[in-house]
């Protein structure tokens, strides 16, 4: 079965460095971690389609 997606692009609030996750359409919200420093983050739909809003999580 294929499930509609979509890119979540977003930027590590650490390190500034810009990571990229396939979500389900029409999801809320998301969990990722940081390709480069390994932060966990929150994230969030912004504005932008494409792009996403993050904050760091414990």
């Amino acid at each position: 079965m294929t499930v509609p997606a979509t890119t979540a692009e977003w930027t590590c609030t650490r390190c500034g460095s810009t990571n990229r996750l396939l979500v389900a359409t029409g999801t809320a919200t998301a969990r990722d971690r940081c390709l480069h420093c390994a932060a966990r983050h929150q994230l969030t739909p912004a504005a932008r389609p494409v792009r996403w809003d993050a904050r760091l999580r414990d």
